[in-house]
């Protein structure tokens, strides 16, 4: 599902041209799979975000609180006021460099080390069936009726099936 409503419309569609989107979907995503593999089933947000962002590099670890603010800040209330950011590699500023408090986001490495991460996982997976496990009892299953949400609403689309890890 990452790989299929996350990477890769920000590879291939336009959505990569904007910070925010980007930067919303990478780190909503980076909530939901710290949900799926934080070794506490109850863990708040904050340490869900934290727990899989760690898994992205050192710098990420690093800035782990000024990231945790951008995200609530961008997700809440779709305003960014924790840092700075460009789709562009040739901005001024590098990537999670920090400068006057505020960190500096380049949105294409933020991708690239979100992706890079993910597919760490989705190899632990293979070799750690008690991490495997444990993502999947978290996952939520809803049973959808094909007629529609009400009685003689119109038909919608169920979401399909979850593949948690592809096979290749």
């Amino acid at each position: 599902m990452i790989r299929r409503h996350v990477i890769e419309p920000l590879e291939t569609t336009g959505v990569h041209e904007s910070c925010f989107a980007a930067a919303m979907l990478i780190f909503s995503s980076v909530d939901g799979l710290g949900m799926l593999i934080h070794s506490d089933s109850n863990a708040h947000p904050g340490a869900r975000f934290k727990c899989f962002l760690m898994r992205m590099g050192q710098k990420y670890a690093a800035l782990d609180e000024q990231l945790w603010k951008l995200r609530c800040s961008l997700v809440h209330s779709a305003m960014n006021v924790a840092c700075f950011m460009s789709k562009t590699d040739d901005a001024r500023g590098e990537h999670l460099e920090v400068s006057h408090d505020h960190v500096f986001v380049q949105t294409a490495l933020l991708l690239l080390d979100f992706k890079t991460a993910v597919e760490h996982l989705e190899a632990e997976f293979r070799t750690d069936s008690s991490l495997l496990e444990r993502a999947e009892s978290r996952l939520e299953w809803a049973e959808i009726q094909r007629s529609g949400w009400r009685d003689g609403g119109p038909p919608t689309t169920p979401p399909p099936g979850i593949h948690f890890v592809a096979e290749r």
